[in-house]
């Protein structure tokens, strides 16, 4: 119940039920955290028990373990955090000076009393600022579209998308604006490459050339261009590409586990925070899977949160197949070449089939035994984004209406395997 994304974990802790003392967990800067601002963690255990975390493979799984060659050298600092008692004549006092204590901190950072040569004051830092935009060629607006509120930010060298994964290095993130301007200050001497995200578009940019931070400098590198990818026209889609499962149906939690603490928040993600959710799909479809009409279903309602198996009894759990339903007018064959994009927020041991027409045919796609993420089980609205790009040629598909399987693929005995979808988009052949 206790967990949050690392770009907002600046202070938790807990109060006093019987004397208004608090006890907080400040921490001004994520720099030293591992694989990205949205990489989930713990922050408390009951008893109470305040956590800094510095690294773990909550939300991510053994993809983001740590290896090391032989005779490999790594260091890194962890921290400072910040450990901050009050008390105060209310509880709203104490939790609205704690928050003015962080403020206070992160104004702080890097902090100047560290005598280390391996944590740079400010004066030995950098920043990197620009413009960023995202260019889809199949927007209304043919023009560059600013990337409104951009995820930008440094991590080690490496493939787009490589900082979900990373973990022996310092990464440094920001949000853009409303018109894609970004400063990322503050930011350690090292080489880095330029990553980012933008709410709304699927896939990852990462810019063209590898930066190189030196004590005090400021690199600006103007305007940047993100082009998601895209064959053709939009022919459905189902949810909205912000790598979570939020805006997909929550169901209400059972009563015999109920928790109050999230049940009248008025943030929709932490309708999540409830035990045992993946059963209610069981209970919602005890015998036929989830079928999603395009133009008639609504993905708000209709379209369970997460793809789990369904209880078959004696504990064990069957494996289940959603199907999408929707109409073509035409369809371009023999050659023309159709592209279904599923984006995955999280997947936990699980082997994701995607059939076309038949529900026996041939799989036009098999992704492997893929995640190990468990954020279903931990109560999350994502793990680890993924995306895969499909090609389904046109012989595949008919005039009128059409069925594309979505298969789990893989009985388990327990509760464990499944996945949450982000995203999902059939495009038309190129040019169409």
């Amino acid at each position: 119940m206790y967990s949050m994304e690392g770009k907002d974990n600046k202070v938790h802790g807990w109060i006093s039920s019987d004397r208004h003392v608090g006890f907080w967990m400040i921490t001004p800067s994520d720099e030293f955290r591992v694989c990205g601002p949205v990489k989930q963690d713990l922050t408390s255990h009951l008893g109470p028990t305040t956590l800094s975390m510095f690294t773990s493979v909550h939300y991510a799984g053994k993809d983001m373990n740590t290896t090391y060659d032989s005779k490999e050298p790594w260091k890194k600092v962890f921290g400072p955090v910040f450990v901050y008692l009050n008390s105060a004549s209310s509880r709203n006092l104490l939790w609205t000076d704690a928050k003015r204590q962080m403020v206070s901190e992160v104004q702080s950072w890097p902090y100047e009393f560290v005598k280390s040569v391996d944590y740079p004051l400010h004066h030995q830092r950098g920043t990197v600022n620009g413009q960023f935009f995202v260019k889809d060629r199949y927007n209304n607006n043919k023009e560059n579209l600013f990337g409104k509120f951009a995820f930008v930010g440094l991590a080690l060298p490496g493939e787009a998308g490589s900082w979900q994964t990373e973990n022996k290095g310092y990464q440094f993130w920001t949000r853009a604006d409303n018109m894609g301007m970004f400063t990322i200050a503050n930011v350690r001497p090292g080489d880095y490459s330029l990553y980012a995200w933008v709410p709304g578009f699927i896939g990852d940019y990462k810019y063209e050339r590898d930066i190189t931070i030196t004590h005090g400098e400021e690199i600006n590198v103007g305007s940047i261009v993100y082009e998601p990818p895209r064959n053709g026209s939009t022919l459905w889609e189902i949810g909205e590409p912000d790598r979570t499962a939020a805006e997909f149906y929550i169901p209400d939690a059972d009563p015999t586990l109920l928790t109050k603490l999230n049940l009248n928040n008025a943030n929709r993600q932490d309708r999540f925070r409830q035990y045992g959710l993946w059963d209610r799909y069981s209970d919602l479809y005890p015998r036929n899977d989830l079928v999603y009409t395009v133009g008639v279903s609504d993905y708000t309602k209709d379209w369970f949160y997460a793809h789990v198996n369904r209880k078959a009894g004696n504990g064990t759990y069957k494996a289940t197949t959603w199907q999408i339903k929707f109409n073509l007018k035409a369809v371009t064959e023999p050659a023309g070449i159709y592209t279904l994009r599923i984006a995955l927020a999280s997947a936990t041991t699980v082997n994701l089939m995607v059939r076309v027409n038949e529900a026996n045919s041939e799989p036009v796609f098999i992704s492997g035994l893929i995640g190990r993420d468990n954020a279903i089980a931990r109560h999350g609205i994502h793990g680890l984004y993924r995306l895969y790009n499909i090609d389904i040629h046109g012989k595949f598909l008919r005039v009128g209406y059409n069925t594309i399987y979505l298969i789990h693929g893989r009985d388990r005995s327990d509760f464990l395997s499944g996945v949450m979808y982000d995203y999902l988009r059939l495009e038309g052949p190129s040019g169409v």
